[in-house]
């Protein structure tokens, strides 16, 4: 089982790699089927996480990836983040 699992965040690490620049010029989760896009949705959660942001899961937002974050005083908050980069955007 952890097997597996170790598996397929190494699996969606190396797709975000090589999805992230592709997404650059087209929808934050790609044009693809609602199966990989669900994934490509997975492994921009793992790598928001793996930067050390506190995420619980992410939608496409006008172009944007916006990322419901739990803060450090437990509170949720919305963050958008670019896609491609994940860079943090600033309103």
């Amino acid at each position: 089982m952890i097997k597996n699992t170790v598996i397929a965040l190494i699996a969606a690490a190396s797709f975000a790699g090589v999805v992230a620049p592709a997404m650059a010029d087209t929808e934050a989760f790609g044009t693809g089927s609602t199966e990989m896009r669900e994934f490509t949705a997975d492994s921009i959660l793992s790598s928001l996480q793996q930067k050390g942001v506190n995420a619980t899961s992410v939608e496409e937002w006008g172009g944007l990836i916006r990322a419901y974050v739990t803060l450090d005083n437990g509170h949720q908050a919305m963050e958008l983040f670019q896609p491609g980069s994940l860079e943090k955007v600033s309103l």
